[in-house]
């Protein structure tokens, strides 16, 4: 019986590869391999600390084809925190063709960061139309925007339209937003009444109001009487604010119980207060002075500094006690 058992064991000894002599274990190469990536990073680091330009060569070539996608993402992080405008080619590059996708994120948001010029239309619209990376595909529509890269804005609305990442959508209407694309409207409003996600009807309602506030109040009075989710709700007053019916909005918004409102409300108020001119000031039983005075018993706390500012800039002295506000006396 030994002997018929030693035979396997023979030839699967003979089958083995026999390493060279002088080959280091495989453990061993990936310890080197992550000693070195770590080296180049600590001095991705340094190089950032001590803002050293003279780094930059240094940093594109990392960037452009360091083996380790940590490495080409971190010297793209660099070469953007030391405003390198001069190489578009290694961003543009990484951004078509690197494996990686943070990578390609690193790239897109490098070109928007530093506005770099888009001299193709395609350099933005294909990976942000092809790209397999929902969060690619993302930086590249916020990209677009603040590059100012107009000639793409039509991918950015069917992105907005069709795009399966709420993220895409959300960030191709603020890329609309930033353009202040008036061909877009339409589109944002139907995403601001009609997406699935709170998030990206946010984003075109802010949209909205950017570009074409005055003729857009029945979206946002829609919104306004429809929307249960907070943010959807303050973007439509936001927008409201900016209509021709601001005025009854802003006494409704003091009403409102979210405090968010009523503080947007304050604000808007309080901008519309006539300036007071050097040496008339306004009467101690004047409207608005009697106004800021029922603000500084206001239960939130940002209404009632904000009337302790502008009574206090108007001339009058505010005392504080047990924290309640009171005006100290006559002028």
């Amino acid at each position: 019986m030994r002997r018929l058992l030693a035979v396997p064991v023979l030839l699967l000894a003979a089958a083995t590869p026999l390493l060279p002599a002088d080959a280091p274990p495989a453990a061993e190469a990936t310890r080197e391999g992550n000693a070195a990536v770590g080296e180049r990073l600590a001095r991705i680091e340094r190089i950032l600390w001590d803002r050293d330009a003279g780094a930059i060569p240094t940093l594109r070539e990392w960037a452009a084809r360091d083996a380790s996608d940590r490495v080409r993402e971190r010297a793209l992080g660099a070469l953007v925190t030391l405003r390198d405008t001069k190489a578009p080619r290694v961003y543009f590059d990484r951004l078509g063709s690197d494996p990686s996708p943070r990578v390609r994120r690193a790239a897109a948001d490098a070109v928007g960061t530093l506005a770099i010029p888009v001299d193709r239309a395609d350099r933005l619209s294909t990976p942000l139309r092809k790209d397999a990376d929902p969060m690619v595909r993302a930086e590249c529509a916020r990209a677009i925007g603040r590059a100012g890269d107009r000639q793409a804005f039509p991918f950015l609305l069917i992105a907005l339209a069709q795009d399966p990442s709420p993220e895409v959508r959300a960030l191709s209407a603020e890329a609309l937003m930033t353009l202040k694309v008036a061909e877009s409207v339409e589109v944002l409003r139907n995403a601001a009444l009609q997406d699935r996600s709170p998030v990206v009807r946010v984003y075109a309602v802010r949209a909205i109001a950017a570009i074409d506030p005055r003729s857009s109040a029945e979206t946002f009075q829609t919104l306004w009487d429809q929307a249960t989710d907070a943010d959807l709700r303050t973007a439509a007053y936001e927008g409201m604010l900016q209509t021709s019916g601001a005025p009854a909005w802003i006494e409704a918004g003091l009403q409102d119980k979210d405090p968010r409102i009523r503080y947007l409300a304050f604000r808007a108020w309080q901008s519309r207060l006539q300036p007071v001119r050097p040496g008339v000031p306004l009467k101690r039983n004047s409207g608005e002075v009697l106004r800021l005075e029922t603000f500084l018993k206001d239960p939130l706390r940002g209404i009632r500094e904000g009337a302790r500012q502008a009574l206090e800039r108007l001339g009058y002295r505010i005392v504080e006690k047990d924290s309640v506000y009171a005006i100290a006396g006559e002028q």
